[in-house]
């Protein structure tokens, strides 16, 4: 795979995703399995300085709706 197919991939995938969340997020609405998903990450921690404060922490929320479409367009993304 060349450097420029793996990026348009990259760039399907996260795109998928984001709708997919959207998605899963509007329709969670009429349909309550929708939202089930996992939640992982790492919890926020902060280092305090005198002078500043630096808070970091990662969370990836991911719904029905985030995993399907990630996964379509992985598949549409392997067609081009």
């Amino acid at each position: 795979m060349r450097r420029k197919e793996r990026t348009i991939s990259i760039a399907f995938v996260i795109v998928g995703a984001i709708l997919g969340s959207v998605l899963g997020e509007v329709l969670g609405a009429y349909y309550p399995f929708m939202r089930a998903g996992l939640h992982f990450g790492v919890p926020e921690f902060a280092l305090q300085l005198g002078f500043m404060e630096l808070r970091l922490g990662f969370t990836l929320n991911m719904n029905l709706g985030t995993a399907g479409l990630a996964l379509l367009f992985l598949f549409f993304s392997t067609l081009i």
